[in-house]
């Protein structure tokens, strides 16, 4: 997982331009499940993120645009900061 945030940060940092497909995979890696969210994962394409909720029903929605000129360097930041975040838990990593 460690090593999968931090692809995706160099991915985040090299990209010349807003990515709907990175988009969703930063969605999926900085979600975190609460009280009405459990899970999330892509659609079938990869274009949108599908949210799972407590109660079992599904809500697709587009991922936020986290690859946008003005957001990248704060989205790497934060992908590098929960790779860091998981070190630091003990959470197994790959």
């Amino acid at each position: 997982m460690n090593n999968d945030m931090i692809s995706l940060a160099e991915r985040c940092e090299a990209a010349t331009k807003s990515d709907n497909a990175l988009d969703v995979l930063v969605e999926i890696a900085l979600f975190e499940p609460d009280a009405f969210y459990k899970s999330i994962r892509a659609n079938a394409a990869g274009t949108k993120v599908i949210y799972h909720t407590a109660g079992g029903k599904e809500h697709t929605c587009w991922a936020d645009d986290w690859t946008i000129a003005e957001r990248r360097s704060h989205t790497a930041a934060s992908l590098r900061a929960r790779a860091l975040s998981t070190v630091s838990r003990g959470e197994v990593i790959e």
